[in-house]
């Protein structure tokens, strides 16, 4: 059976970007203003801790947390705004990396 697997990564600043539409989409508290400098995965792998700095005040160094279901909805709606297509019956799982965040999306094809 054919298979596809694709890798969108995304960048920390479009990272906070999906995870404020969402917040906004679903009129959840917005994330706080600043820069993501770190994302960790936690020891159980079901929530990511998101370190932001906001270099404009001198307010400390914040920590916030989201489901991994959570950041895995916002990077789809995030998609959708930039029409990146996203088959719905394929399977979406979020891996973060050196470099960014990475939705992966795999396709099983059907033989007829």
């Amino acid at each position: 059976m054919p298979r596809e697997d694709r890798r969108i990564t995304f960048s920390h600043e479009e990272v906070y970007k999906a995870i404020f539409a969402l917040c906004v989409q679903r009129e959840l508290k917005k994330p706080p203003p600043g820069v993501i400098r770190a994302i960790e995965l936690s020891s159980d792998g079901s929530r990511v801790s998101i370190t932001l700095d906001n270099p404009q005040v001198s307010a400390p160094i914040m920590i916030i947390e989201y489901s991994l279901d959570f950041l895995a909805a916002a990077l789809m709606l995030y998609c959708r705004t930039c029409r990146i297509p996203l088959p719905k019956t394929a399977g979406k799982s979020v891996e973060i990396g050196q470099d960014g965040i990475v939705l992966r999306v795999q396709i099983n094809q059907l033989t007829m």
